[in-house]
């Protein structure tokens, strides 16, 4: 069984090429096993330039008393959206209902957002967007209720959540706004993305204080999983990720056993002083 595995994990990294030869294979194969041992593991990447191996952690942090309620492990290949399903179903034995969901710009393809209702509120950064020096799509107003788009030169058209709208071009070429919102001839073209009312939405939120004092709660969360990390360490204690749940839902005990504790010493304190 080992001589199979060290078969396949050499076979994903060589390539013969036409003369016979054998060749380190140029690029990443698909799922690349990376351990003999751990069929589970695999290549992450946090940015472009920074890559890692092994699994993901994901914990989900109560921001008012500062418990951590659920933790999650995924591959280091797998979207981090994939880890909510298994949160959620954390959070149902502990018949906890969310209110205010704090997350990273990954998590919003997640059932957790996909699948709210109307009481819960979604706290993320938005994403930026960009169009050189000409009108970004934040310039065009979309009216929900109608189901259409008006542009900077008060040019209404119908769109469709997840399309393109396509503005005339005869109306665009005598635009006095042409010059900075398009160098097309066949007139400027928006894109509708699936998810465009929640991201106007965190847009909105995100230009008060009011919400970008929220935005700031998240900090929060990230000192609970640095304090988690630096406890449970930075390798993979055990094999297969069923185990390495298993250490990541010790240390996230040991975590709310030290917040009960401050909790339990601040209220002594109090008590002592009133008395």
């Amino acid at each position: 069984m080992a001589l199979e595995t060290a078969r396949l994990i050499e076979a994903q990294d060589v390539e013969v090429d036409a003369h016979g030869e054998i060749k380190l294979l140029s690029g990443v194969a698909k799922e690349r096993r990376i351990s003999i041992e751990d069929e589970e593991m695999r290549h992450g990447r946090k940015s472009k330039s920074q890559r890692f191996d092994g699994y993901k952690r994901h914990i989900l942090r109560d921001l008012d008393n500062g418990l951590v309620r659920a933790v999650g492990v995924t591959r280091a290949n797998v979207p981090e959206a994939s880890v909510t399903d298994a949160i959620a179903t954390d959070l149902k034995y502990q018949k906890v209902n969310l209110v205010e969901l704090h997350i990273d710009r990954a998590y919003l393809s997640s059932s957790l957002v996909q699948n709210r209702d109307d009481q819960l509120t979604i706290y993320c950064k938005a994403w930026q967007v960009k169009n050189g020096k000409r009108f970004t799509k934040t310039a065009f107003i979309l009216d929900w209720d109608n189901q259409t788009i008006c542009c900077p030169n008060q040019v209404t058209v119908p769109f469709s959540v997840g399309g393109k709208v396509q503005f005339p071009k005869n109306i665009c070429a005598t635009c006095p706004f042409r010059e900075r919102c398009t160098t097309s001839k066949t007139g400027r073209s928006v894109s509708i993305h699936p998810d465009e009312p929640l991201f106007r939405e965190l847009q909105q939120r995100q230009l008060s204080l009011v919400g970008r004092a929220k935005l700031r709660e998240r900090v929060a969360v990230e000192h609970s999983l640095s304090h988690i990390g630096r406890w449970q360490g930075d390798q993979a204690r055990y094999v297969g990720s069923r185990k390495n749940l298993f250490d990541l839902r010790r240390t996230a005990v040991v975590h709310n056993l030290h917040v009960l504790a401050k909790i339990f010493t601040h209220t002594t304190e109090q008590s002592a002083t009133s008395s």
